[in-house]
């Protein structure tokens, strides 16, 4: 008789899971999905970016919003991450648009700008958590990713910082700008300049453009010249000079090929005195807030050997 109740007991209760299951799986959960990510400004200590999410209530009373957890990442690697407690509720059965802060902190933000040195759109796979709470049910977590390119922002806000209430348009303008918020570099030209007691020398001219109201100092600048596809010479220009202000600077690279360099060309190429080269230049810059900041150029090209050889 107890083995007859306690099997009867058991199946009233598996009745009763089966019957709460059955009413939880249709229970109808809010829909959302992550829109879009944006560039918002920079604070003192990291690149603020939005993030929009679009949540549709099913009910007609609204749900409270527990967290939202997220996480940024860029080539496979975190850049962010943290969470938002209490980020207020989901307006009953309607659309609700949430705005996500993310913040990236400055250090990393350095090593991003410095990484990519031309190019400021970065990949970025962004995702987050949102833990909202149902009636019956409890704690739900909505899991969302959204991956695309942003942003990052240029060494002018940076250094100087960037309003909050930027819109659509000044951020369309900012993005047409960009070529001119950082230092750009060229090496136009490489010469023949006169022979020494120990060396031929050349020079290569650099056009800097700046595009900040102040100087920027040059920390140094290196060389290293190929002809005929071997180096011949290398070297470091130290503490040469500064970029001027919103203009233009002309730099002059003294490029040094020892004698016995030289000599071993001027065999090489025989009567013909026009040689093959590559100059390849670092021109290292000190820039506020984000530091050294080194621009490569190079430039290919034919050079005449002096005829003392």
């Amino acid at each position: 008789m107890f083995a007859r109740k306690s099997t009867e007991e058991e199946s009233l209760i598996d009745k009763a899971k089966n019957f709460v299951a059955e009413k939880i799986a249709n229970v109808p959960t809010p829909e959302a999905s992550l829109v879009d990510v944006d560039f918002k400004k920079v604070s003192l200590d990291s690149a603020d970016y939005l993030a929009k999410v679009s949540i549709n209530n099913p009910y007609s009373h609204p749900l409270p919003i527990c967290e939202i957890d997220y996480t940024l990442k860029s080539s496979g690697s975190v850049i962010a991450s943290g969470k938002i407690p209490d980020p207020g509720s989901i307006k009953a059965s309607g659309i609700t648009m949430l705005d996500v802060p993310v913040n990236v902190p400055h250090s990393i933000l350095m090593t991003l700008i410095k990484d990519i040195a031309t190019d400021w759109d970065i990949d970025y796979e962004l995702e987050l958590g949102l833990i909202i709470d149902l009636p019956v049910i409890g704690n739900l977590t909505i899991p969302l990713s959204r991956k695309g390119e942003i942003k990052l922002p240029t060494f002018k806000e940076v250094i100087f910082g960037a309003k909050e209430e930027e819109t659509s348009k000044d951020s369309k303008d900012r993005d047409s700008k960009e070529n001119t918020e950082k230092p750009e570099a060229d090496l136009t030209d490489v010469d023949f300049t006169k022979v020494s007691l120990d060396s031929v020398e050349y020079l290569g001219k650099v056009h800097v453009k700046n595009p900040y109201d102040h100087s920027i100092p040059i920390c140094e600048i290196t060389y290293i010249l190929k002809c005929v596809g071997r180096e011949v010479a290398s070297g470091t220009v130290p503490d040469p000079g500064s970029i001027k202000a919103s203009d233009v600077t002309l730099l002059e690279v003294p490029v040094k090929v020892a004698h016995s360099a030289m000599v071993t060309l001027a065999k090489d190429v025989g009567a013909d005195w026009d040689i093959d080269y590559e100059l390849i230049l670092s021109l290292t810059i000190d820039l506020p807030v984000i530091g050294n900041f080194t621009i490569p150029l190079s430039k290919k090209g034919e050079l005449k050997l002096p005829s003392l050889f």
